[in-house]
């Protein structure tokens, strides 16, 4: 994908987020009295819209209740529009990806994170390359020389573009290794998460990239059994998702919000989160340096 194609993907996939949750709200506003609700948005962390509204609507209610407001929630299915929609100000607060974080934050520095979500207790998790656990490579190093060697490249998928781990981690391996992926296989992105395991053990395709937590979520719905999958390659540690508030939003409701997250200990997360995340740790955005430094590495960012 160019430069130029991958601006067009980021600006067709942004606009309809904007324009919906601008259609339905109003204008975002600096004065806290004047605030009578909170409009939350999060991205496709489950397979369905439905799905991920029931497992994060309680939460940002909850969040919204601690600082006297209602809750308005935006679902969305793709990971660019929403910090696409915090930077224009028609989203107040949002469950970001690390890299969707990184992209809104550097093109706006008025976007800050305030917390990062733990899972399993660590404030961290993994990008993955999975094939299927019958495949005859154990590595990715087998599998780029495989590849290489074939009349026929290995098939690749790699998952939308605003994905921190689908896309951006996986991108900058290969570029860490001084290889294109579009040239030592036959390369395919844009694929939804939830589609990357399903197009590996349907054998679509021989590799594909997921994160771990993603993993669970499938493997516990049964809409996959991992044992039937294994991990050829995994990241260093990478940030957990972070809650970011718009530039603007009052300090005080701010303040309310991240003492708020950090509150929430293990039984109220059980009750508030999706399953195995367990809490937040406060966050001033340092923490996302590695992405940052990941995007910079792919031309991305400068």
């Amino acid at each position: 994908m160019t430069v130029r194609r991958w601006f067009q993907y980021l600006i067709l996939g942004c606009l309809s987020l904007v324009l919906a949750v601008a259609c339905t709200t109003s204008p975002a506003t600096d004065d806290a009295a004047e605030l009578t609700e909170l409009r939350f948005g999060v991205g496709p962390y489950f397979p369905t819209p439905n799905e991920t509204s029931d497992q994060f609507v309680p939460f940002f209610e909850y969040l919204a209740a601690s600082v006297g407001l209602e809750a308005d929630v935006t679902v969305t299915e793709d990971w660019v529009g929403i910090s696409e929609a915090l930077r224009a100000g028609t989203l107040d607060v949002a469950w970001l990806g690390p890299w969707g974080y990184v992209l809104a934050n550097h093109e706006t520095p008025e976007i800050q994170a305030i917390a990062t979500v733990k899972y399993k207790d660590e404030p961290t998790y993994f990008s993955v390359l999975m094939a299927r656990a019958d495949a005859p490579f154990e590595t990715l190093d087998e599998a780029i020389e495989q590849s290489q060697a074939a009349d026929a490249p290995l098939k690749i998928s790699l998952a939308d573009v605003g994905s921190t781990s689908g896309w951006l981690v996986p991108t900058a391996e290969f570029e860490r290794r001084g290889l294109d992926p579009k040239q030592v296989f036959e390369y395919n992105e844009g694929a939804s998460h939830a589609a990357q395991a399903i197009a590996v053990l349907s054998e679509q395709v021989d590799i594909a990239s997921d994160f771990d937590r993603n993993l669970d979520v499938l493997d516990s719905t049964e809409r996959i059994d991992k044992d039937e999958l294994k991990i050829i390659w995994e990241s260093e540690p990478l940030p957990n998702d972070p809650i970011a508030v718009r530039g603007g939003l009052p300090e005080e409701i701010i303040a309310g919000l991240q003492a708020a997250l950090e509150g929430i200990d293990a039984a109220k997360a059980e009750e508030l989160l999706p399953e195995n995340y367990t809490g937040f740790v406060s966050s001033d955005g340092s923490n996302y340096e590695p992405i940052q430094a990941a995007g910079q590495a792919v031309g991305k960012l400068e």
